[in-house]
Formats: structure tokens, sequence, C-alpha cells
């Protein structure tokens, strides 16, 4: 889990939605996001997230951006269920939403580049 210094101006920016710049500041976001909307219906969390995962990933996703997400929200929700104790099936679920996508961006990668 990453941890932001208190005296960086980078915690209370992500903690009002900017986006994030890095994986580690987007597994910030989404941790404090849940941690302190618990009470909150997970759907809504899930939109929520679901925008945090999009400004990280930005108008053009390349391999390190999708990589990124994919290990964030891998490790956030590890990081909930062990912390919180809240099941991160909403995370899971935002992960595997975005296969299609990547899958899409390998073939075209594949192409331009040729295989392995």
């Amino acid at each position: 889990m990453p941890y932001i210094k208190s005296d960086n101006d980078r915690r209370e920016k992500l903690q009002n939605a900017e986006p994030a710049l890095n994986a580690g500041e987007l597994n910030y976001q989404i941790f404090y996001y849940v941690k302190n909307n618990k009470i909150v219906h997970y759907i809504i969390q899930g939109q929520q997230v679901k925008q945090f995962v999009k400004n990280f990933l930005g108008n053009k996703p390349n391999y390190q951006k999708y990589n990124d997400m994919t290990g964030c929200l891998i490790r956030c929700a590890k990081e909930i269920r062990r912390r919180l104790g809240i099941d991160p099936f909403m995370l899971i679920e935002i992960l595997n939403s975005y296969d299609n996508e990547i899958a899409n961006y390998e073939n075209l990668k594949i192409k331009e580049n040729g295989d392995v």
C-alpha cells in the first residue's frame, strides 16, 4: 500500500478526485475513497472508482498505464479485504471490465510491431 506523506499536497488533491499521476497515487485514491465512504452504497462507489481509473488511463492508454492500473486494482483489492474486511468484488469487476479493451490494444500492437 503506497503512503503519501501528509505534508505533500498530493494527498489533498487525490482526496478531491484530481487524477492520479502514477499507480501508487491511484491505489491511495481508491483505498482512501473506499475507506472513507463505507456507508455509501457499493455500486455508487464503483462508479467513482471507475472514474478514478478512467482519469488515470487518460485518452491514450499505453501498456504501462494498463499494467499499472491492473496491478493497482489487484493490490488495492487485497488491502481492502485485509484492512477493512470488505469484499473487494467491485474492484475485480472493474479490472475484468477492461479485458476486451486491453486485448484490443494488444492485438493492435501485434499488428504494428509483430508478435513475440
